[in-house]
C-alpha cells in the first residue's frame, strides 16, 4: 500500500462509508453500519493514511455516509490517529448525523481538534423529511445545534436540499426561516439530483424544471443575502469570515489526498479513485482508478472550478499556469460573454455575474470550444 513520494497537499479528505440507514436520494459511497468491520475499517483506513507520509495538513474533512455511525471507541481510535497532522489554526470538519452524534461523541471529537461541524439537515419539514428517508426530527435538528454548542462548537454549517417533491414555495421560505433560527454561520443549498441507483432513481421521482428549481434559487439567495449571509460560491453561502477553507481546496483545484473507501484524491497531476469494494479495501487494494490530468483538462477543470466562485480567479495566475494571457486564450468569446452579461473583467480578476453562475456550464462550454493555440 505504499504510495509514490513526493505528493504535497495542504488538504486531507477521510471516508467512513457507514450509515444506519440509507437515505432515498444519497449517491455517495455508503453501507449499512455492520459492527462486524467497523473497526477493522478504521486501523485499515489508518494504514492507507500512514502509506502517504503525510507529515501536516491546513485543512481535514471528514465525511461520509455518516462518520457518527462509528461508535467511541472507534471514533478515539480514528481522531487520535488524526490530530498530530492538524497544524495549528487548521480548519478541521466532520460530518454529523443527529441521530447518532451523542454528547460524548462531540466531546471526544472537540477534544481530539475538530472545530468545525456539518449537520446533514435536508429539510425541516416533517413529511419531507420521511420522504427523504432521514430518520431525524425538527426538534432533533434544534436540540442537535444547541447541543454542538454547549460543548464549545462555534463552526457550524447545515446541508439543505430544494427542488423537493410537494415541497411548496413557502415551505422552502419556512426552510429557511427556520435555518435563520438556528442562529450558524454556513450553509450548503443543493438541488435535488435523482441518480438511477437510489431509491429515487427507482421510483422515478420527478426532478425540478429548470424554471421551478431557478425560482428556488433565486429565493434562496434573496433570503439568505438579506439576512448577512455572502454567497462565496454558487451552493454555498457564509457569515463574513466563515467560509468553508478546505472545500475551496476543490474549487481552486488544488491537490488533496483522499483517504478511505471510494474516496478520490488529486495529487502530482494525478486524480485517483479508491476502490468501492469493502473486501477489496480491507485486503488493502485502495486505489481503483487513476487519471492523469493533462494541460486541456486541467484548463478545463481550472475555469469550471474557479468560475464558481464569487471571487472568480486571477489572471496573473491562468497564466503562470496555462503559459498564455487569460484575454488571449480566449478573445473570440470573451467579449460577447461580458456583452451578455455573464462574465465580467475586473483589473485582475475575472469571474461571473449572477447570471452567470446560473449558466455557469454554457459559460465553460462556450470558452472551451473557442480556445485560442497558446503561444
Amino acid at each position: 500500500m505504499e504510495q509514490p513520494k513526493n505528493q504535497l497537499a495542504n488538504a486531507l479528505y477521510i471516508h467512513i462509508p457507514f450509515c444506519d440507514h440509507i437515505c432515498h436520494y444519497c449517491d455517495f459511497t455508503k453501507m449499512l453500519t455492520n459492527p462486524k468491520i467497523t473497526r477493522q475499517y478504521v486501523e485499515t483506513l489508518l494504514e492507507e493514511l500512514t502509506s502517504y507520509s503525510i507529515s501536516s495538513v491546513k485543512t481535514i474533512f471528514i465525511g461520509g455516509g455518516t462518520p457518527t455511525a462509528l461508535n467511541l471507541e472507534e471514533l478515539t481510535l480514528l481522531l487520535s490517529a488524526i490530530q498530530p497532522l492538524m497544524i495549528q489554526g487548521g480548519e478541521y470538519t466532520m460530518e454529523c448525523n443527529f441521530e447518532s452524534t451523542t454528547k460524548e461523541k462531540l466531546e471526544t471529537m472537540f477534544h481530539y481538534g475538530i472545530n468545525r461541524l456539518s449537520y446533514g439537515v435536508q429539510t425541516f419539514k416533517k413529511d419531507a423529511l420521511i420522504a427523504l428517508n432521514r430518520h431525524h426530527s425538527v426538534s432533533d435538528i434544534t436540540e442537535g445545534i444547541a447541543l454542538a454548542k454547549s460543548v464549545g462548537f462555534s463552526a457550524i454549517n447545515i446541508d439543505l436540499i430544494y427542488d423537493l417533491p410537494k415541497v411548496s414555495d413557502d415551505d422552502l421560505r419556512q426552510d429557511l426561516m427556520s435555518f435563520l433560527a438556528l442562529d450558524v454561520d454556513h450553509i450548503s443549498t443543493y438541488a435535488l439530483t435523482v441518480h438511477p441507483n437510489t431509491v429515487f432513481g427507482i421510483q422515478k421521482v420527478p426532478q425540478a424544471t429548470d424554471e421551478v428549481s431557478r425560482g428556488h434559487y433565486e429565493l434562496i439567495y434573496q433570503t439568505l443575502t438579506e439576512a448577512g449571509y455572502d454567497r462565496y460560491e454558487v451552493s454555498n453561502f457564509a457569515r463574513h469570515g466563515k467560509r468553508s477553507i478546505h472545500n475551496l481546496t476543490y474549487w481552486r483545484n488544488l491537490p488533496y489526498y483522499g483517504i478511505g473507501l471510494g474516496a478520490s484524491g488529486y495529487l502530482n497531476g494525478v486524480r485517483y479513485t479508491n476502490t468501492k469494494s469493502m473486501k477489496r479495501y480491507l485486503e488493502k487494494h485502495t486505489r481503483d482508478q487513476e487519471e492523469v490530468i493533462d494541460n486541456t483538462m486541467k484548463e478545463f477543470e481550472f475555469l469550471m472550478l474557479n468560475l464558481r466562485l464569487k471571487d472568480g480567479f486571477s489572471k496573473k495566475e491562468f497564466e503562470s499556469l496555462f503559459l498564455i494571457p487569460f484575454e488571449v486564450a480566449y478573445q473570440s468569446t470573451i467579449p460577447s460573454l461580458i456583452e451578455k452579461k455573464l462574465l465580467t473583467i475586473k483589473a485582475d480578476v475575472v469571474s461571473l455575474t449572477f447570471e452567470g453562475m446560473m449558466l455557469l456550464d454554457y459559460v465553460v462550454i462556450k470558452l472551451s470550444q473557442h480556445r485560442a493555440p497558446t503561444i
